[in-house]
């Protein structure tokens, strides 16, 4: 422990081995309890799959009489685990709150298009950074920190050898290649 009190020792975030996904636990010949779960939980094919009923909070009427795409989000996320067979590892807690904060900076984003980018200071009234910028910011962060908790669960569990492209994964491919 340091002088200051805080404590500096310890286990480094992301230190040592990464962990085998179940794909290669399977290639080696070390099958996890969990592929045969996978295929049990996932034989309902995809087009009669109906995602569990999102939260009143998700569906709920906006102030100004807008509907959040929140329920949208919702979704087209469970829809996107079904298909990648890990719609049952993936607690329902965690889609909700990703597809909120990810409608919350859409909402963000659209309020930031109708009024720009600026604001009048309340007191000096000189021009200042709207506090939508802020909000959206915030939002998107979290939504992205979410995101990366969904993707990490598929990412260790996907027992159908590939996860598939994503909207995410497209754009960086695109990104990757313009820099060749």
């Amino acid at each position: 422990m340091a002088k200051d009190g805080t404590n500096r020792g310890g286990v480094r975030i992301g230190a040592g081995r990464k962990s085998k996904s179940v794909e290669e636990k399977f290639l080696d010949g070390q099958l996890d309890r969990r592929v045969s779960e996978l295929e049990i939980n996932d034989n309902a094919p995809f087009e009669d799959f109906t995602p569990p009923p999102p939260k009143d909070y998700l569906l709920a009427e906006q102030k100004g009489g807008i509907k959040l795409c929140s329920e949208q989000i919702y979704q087209e996320t469970y829809r996107w685990l079904k298909s990648v067979g890990c719609a049952g590892l993936v607690t329902k807690q965690l889609v909700e709150n990703y597809s909120m904060a990810m409608a919350r900076n859409i909402q963000c984003e659209n309020i930031l298009s109708q009024f720009g980018l600026l604001a009048k200071h309340p007191t000096t009234g000189e021009p200042t950074q709207s506090p939508f910028v802020k909000i959206g910011i915030d939002y998107l962060k979290q939504a992205s920190q979410l995101w990366y908790q969904i993707y990490s669960i598929v990412k260790e569990n996907n027992a159908k050898g590939q996860i598939g492209v994503t909207s995410q994964s497209e754009a960086m491919d695109m990104l990757l290649r313009r820099v060749k």
